[in-house]
């Protein structure tokens, strides 16, 4: 009985071994340290709550009595593109011989988010959309008759995009300590540039959308809503 109790624990022990190998794969992985393989998961994980938020807020647009279909087709195209880079850096794990992890997202979630990103931008301390879709009281966004939905839809991506961008370039410094040049290479060129230019894009359009006053704004949404048509 104690042969067999050793002989167990001796199985356990390889099993435990040897799923603990398979995490890389060794054929593969050279120089890609396990902390920087774990901060390309986080980010993965923060790229797709991004999409998780815009989609939200595309489908928010295409509700009947909100009806800004160029602001739906914008968050739409925006929760696509986050989504591609999720995939970038899941297929770029997979060419180094890494190991994917994969967590749950929920809409509580992407609130958390968002409420460590928009402080930053405006007075709200979270996004707007997590109170359109809430059934509680609006508190930050204003009653269904005075929200902007247009803008403060906006104002949240431009927050969302600099705050993945903060992480981006976390995970640029990280590599960059791990002295892993093709993985620098990569975020300079596939990721970052086009972060810059998102935020700049965005900020034009928040800039834009808060020149419309008060009295007029309804009009000055519609209008660059069919812009965004476009």
């Amino acid at each position: 009985m104690a042969a067999l109790k050793v002989l167990l624990v001796a199985l356990v022990t390889a099993v435990v071994g040897a799923n603990s190998n398979h995490k890389f794969v060794t054929e593969v992985r050279q120089k890609f340290k396990p902390n920087i393989n774990d901060a390309i998961v986080g980010q993965i994980q923060k790229e797709l709550t991004a999409s998780y938020v815009y989609q939200a807020y595309a489908s928010w647009f295409g509700r009947a009595d909100v009806a800004l279909p160029g602001f739906q087709k914008f968050f739409s195209e925006a929760s696509k593109e986050e989504r591609d880079h999720a995939q970038k850096l899941i297929d770029y794990v997979n060419m180094r011989g890494g190991h994917v992890q994969y967590h749950p997202i929920n809409f509580n979630d992407a609130c958390d988010v968002m409420a460590n990103a928009t402080y930053k931008m405006t007075d709200r301390s979270r996004a707007c959309i997590c109170e359109f879709l809430w059934t509680q009281s609006r508190k930050q966004c204003g009653a269904s008759q005075e929200i902007q939905y247009g803008l403060q839809a906006m104002e949240d991506a431009l927050a969302l995009e600099r705050y993945v961008n903060d992480l981006l370039l976390s995970l640029h410094q990280q590599a960059d300590d791990a002295e892993d040049p093709h993985l620098t290479h990569v975020l300079e060129h596939e990721f970052l540039e086009e972060q810059v230019t998102s935020i700049r894009e965005l900020a034009g359009y928040v800039t834009r959308l808060r020149s419309f006053k008060s009295s007029g704004y309804a009009l000055g949404e519609y209008m660059f809503d069919q812009k965004l048509q476009s």
